[in-house]
Order: C-alpha cells, then sequence, then structure tokens
C-alpha cells in the first residue's frame, strides 16, 4: 500500500472513531423522554449523560498536545477503542442513572483521544496546500455523526430499546479498531517530558465549576451557587494561568493566546459548536414534548438538512482553498444567524416542516464555517504551537458542547418548572428562550470574525 494512501486511511480511522463518538451523543438527545420515564428524573438530570460525557472529553483533550508528544498515533488509537467500547458496554447494561453515566464518561476516552489525533494527523502528515480538502473529508466524516444520530437513536429506540444504541456503537467501534491496526504507525519522535500534573488538575476542575456552575442557572440568576462556582472557574483560571507561566513541564503552551487572530478564532469556533450542539438538545425534546410526536420522528425532522450539509463539507473546504476564509465564514455564519432568528421567531408553533427547513439552515451555516473557522485559526501559529493551538480548540469544541447543552436545558428548566400553563406550553416557551440566546451567539460569531480577519490583516 502507498504511503500516501496510508496517510489518508490512517486520517480516516481516526475520523470514524470519532464518528462513533459523537454519533452516541447526538443519538441519545432523542432518547430522553423515554430515559426520564425509566430512570425517574428531570430533563436537566438526565442531559449530564451528554453533558458529562462531553465535558470528560473536554478534561481529556487538555493533555492531547502532551500526549501527542509523548506517544505514538497507533498507541493512542488503540487506548481510545478499548475506552469507548468499555464504557459502551457498561452504559447498555446499566441497571440505573449513576451506572450509565459511568459508562459515558468512560467511553469519552475514545472521542477524546481520536479527535484532536485526527487534526493532528493533517497538520502533521498532509501537505499544507490540502489542508482544507482534508479537513473537510475528515469534517465530512464527523459531520454525519450529529446527521446521522438522532435518526439513530429515534429508530432504534422506537423499534428497539434505547440500550442497543450502545450495542450497535461498540460492533462498529471494534470493526474500526481492527481496521486502524493495519494503517496507523508512528510519525514522529517520542518526547518523555514531565507532565504538568497540577495545572492540569486547575484547569479541570476549571471545566467541571463552570459546567456546574451554568447547571445552576435552571434555580434562578439569584441562586448564590450559581455566581459562587463562577467565582471559583475565575479563580481557577487565573490560578492555572499563573502555574502554566512558572511550570516547565509540559501541558499546553499559552503562548498560542499572543495571536490575536487565533483568540478570535477560538472563540467563534467555540460558539458555533454551542449553538449546533445546544439546538441538537433542544428540538428533539420539542418535537416529543410540544409536538407530541414519537422518538422516530424526533430523529428523522434532523436527518435532510444535515445530510445535505454533510456532504457539502468536501466543498466547503475546497471553497476555503481556493477563495480563501472570509467568503465560507461570513456566509456560514449568517446562515447560523439567520436560522436562529427563525427558530426564535416561530419558536411558540414550530410544525415539522419548519424545524426540517430552518435546521437545515443552520447546518449549512455550521458545516461551511466549523472546520474552516479551525484551519484559519490554525494557520497563524507556526510550529510546535499548531498542536497546542489544535488542542485549545478541539477542547473548546467539547466544552461548549457541554456548556451549551446545559445552559439551553438550563433555560427550558426555568420555564418548566416555573409552571405557567401546561408543562407543554412551558416547554415551548422555554425553547424560544434558548433560541434567542443562540441568536446571541450567532451575533458574536459574526463579531469574531471580523476581529479576526482584521488582526490577520494587522499582523
Amino acid at each position: 500500500m502507498k504511503k500516501s494512501t496510508k496517510n489518508i486511511l490512517a486520517v480516516l480511522s481516526a475520523a470514524f472513531m470519532s464518528f462513533v463518538g459523537i454519533l452516541t451523543e447526538t443519538s441519545l438527545n432523542v432518547t430522553f423522554p423515554t430515559m426520564m420515564k425509566e430512570f425517574k428524573v428531570s430533563l436537566d438530570t438526565i442531559q449530564w449523560t451528554t453533558t458529562g460525557y462531553l465535558l470528560m472529553i473536554a478534561i481529556i483533550m487538555i493533555c492531547s498536545s502532551y500526549l501527542n508528544d509523548r506517544f505514538t498515533a497507533r498507541q493512542l488509537f488503540i487506548i481510545a477503542c478499548v475506552g469507548f467500547m468499555v464504557g459502551s458496554v457498561i452504559s447498555a447494561i446499566a441497571p440505573n442513572f449513576p451506572i450509565l453515566l459511568l459508562g459515558r464518561l468512560i467511553s469519552a476516552l475514545g472521542a477524546g483521544l481520536s479527535t484532536p489525533l485526527m487534526f493532528n494527523l493533517i497538520t502533521e502528515i498532509m501537505p499544507r496546500s490540502k489542508w482544507g480538502v482534508y479537513m473537510g473529508i475528515a469534517g465530512l466524516v464527523v459531520a454525519m455523526a450529529p446527521t446521522l444520530g438522532p435518526a439513530f437513536g429515534g429508530i432504534t429506540t422506537f423499534y428497539l430499546k434505547w440500550r442497543w444504541i450502545f450495542v450497535f456503537v461498540t460492533i462498529f467501534a471494534l470493526i474500526v479498531f481492527v481496521a486502524e491496526t493495519l494503517v496507523i504507525g508512528k510519525y514522529h519522535d517520542q518526547v518523555k517530558s514531565s507532565f504538568d500534573y497540577l495545572s492540569f488538575i486547575t484547569l479541570a476542575a476549571a471545566f467541571i465549576t463552570l459546567t456546574l456552575g451554568v447547571n445552576q442557572i435552571s434555580y434562578g440568576m439569584a441562586n448564590p451557587l450559581l455566581w459562587i462556582l463562577l467565582v471559583v472557574t475565575a479563580l481557577l483560571v487565573w490560578a492555572f494561568v499563573k502555574l502554566s507561566q512558572k511550570s516547565s513541564k509540559k501541558l499546553l503552551d499559552l503562548a498560542v493566546f499572543k495571536q490575536k487572530a487565533f483568540v478570535f478564532g477560538a472563540l467563534a469556533y467555540f460558539l458555533l459548536q454551542f449553538n449546533n450542539i445546544g439546538i441538537s438538545f433542544v428540538l428533539p425534546n420539542y418535537i416529543q414534548i410540544v409536538g407530541k410526536q414519537s422518538s422516530l420522528v424526533g430523529g428523522l425532522v434532523l436527518l435532510p438538512g444535515s445530510i445535505i450539509a454533510g456532504l457539502l463539507n468536501p466543498y466547503f473546504g475546497s471553497l476555503y482553498d481556493k477563495r480563501g476564509a472570509k467568503l465560507p465564514l461570513y456566509l456560514g455564519g449568517f446562515f447560523m444567524a439567520l436560522s436562529c432568528l427563525l427558530f426564535a421567531i416561530f419558536g411558540l408553533n414550530l410544525s415539522a416542516m419548519m424545524i426540517i427547513i430552518f435546521y437545515g439552515i443552520m447546518m449549512m451555516g455550521h458545516r461551511m464555517s466549523f472546520s474552516n473557522t479551525m484551519a484559519e485559526a490554525l494557520k497563524v501559529e507556526t510550529g510546535k504551537l499548531r498542536a497546542d493551538a489544535t488542542a485549545v480548540c478541539q477542547t473548546s469544541q467539547q466544552l461548549a458542547g457541554s456548556v451549551g447543552t446545559t445552559i439551553l436545558a438550563s433555560i427550558m428548566s426555568v420555564w418548566q418548572k416555573q409552571g405557567h400553563g401546561s408543562y407543554t406550553m412551558a416547554t415551548a416557551q422555554g425553547s424560544q428562550a434558548a433560541f434567542c440566546f443562540t441568536l446571541l451567539m450567532s451575533l458574536i460569531i459574526m463579531f469574531s470574525y471580523w476581529k479576526m480577519f482584521r488582526a490577520e490583516k494587522a499582523k
């Protein structure tokens, strides 16, 4: 087998492992009403199967730059596959919610290691002139996971049981694991540097307190625990910065933040995923609770627009290579804002067809701008800082999903707990408020692009 072919297959192997990790995350959103009844828990509790999973991925990704230096791609991939399969088996047989959550946290090893590995492979073994294309191809594989996830979860839950989701993904992960052993190898020398455990624990604690803090929104903005946790988060981040400046051990090089263009690009990348994961959480619950539809319908209405946008992902990468970043980023940001505006306006009375159209517009904007935003942000970093920049982007992506799910679930819970009118109407009102919040995030994305391009021009 030619070296170039093996390199492509190596990237795709990591992409497929990322695919199966994201597939379980998005497929479970459709099953929440069913699991709420089975485990007798509320919406803001059951959402921790997604929030906790994404939070654990973010914590693992903090170490991705160090792990990339310390271990071979093959070693990282083996750990990712085994961890994911063990966690999925635990989730499949979980007798209660705590055991289910434990399985999800163990499964996070899969996506937590494989996603940054995929992007590191692209920037390490692929020519710079083709980054946009290969990120588009890898992005297509990963993008198909949230595209197929709701439909997969809805169909599985409707015809079998939600536990079969974990059975199917375990089998898929096993196939990818076997195929991976034939193509992924060693691409650089390993560096046995010391790991900065104190900085890692500090930053991980900051992520946890941030997620726990925003989860308190459901109990009202006057809740003192909300502000205590946010203050603790700020103090932990400050402590992490101070520790990183003094430490000679390897975790994350904060020099990546000296580039303003990267900072604004990473912010846009964070908010794109915030909106994407957050809305994909809200809609399946809206369809089932407000629209009185089955889990099957809840998954299928998100499918058409997602498939079309996902298949265009390589084209959007090629557009970036040929026309530059401004066209796909500004246009993608506009489509994202437009969809959020439409969801907000019609949020109380969304029909299935309206959801299909509006979500399709959102997916078009997300796919057009997401991978290209990361490519543009990484462009300003050089040498070893590129791996650190990749770690920052991938960590922020997962943290965005965790925080996005938590905040939008909390916003919906505020209305549900207030109980104005029926539970159905309260859910619709909470969803509309969540859509308004995502519209605000979309406007910040557009502003971030403007600041990023200005910083690049001034450099």
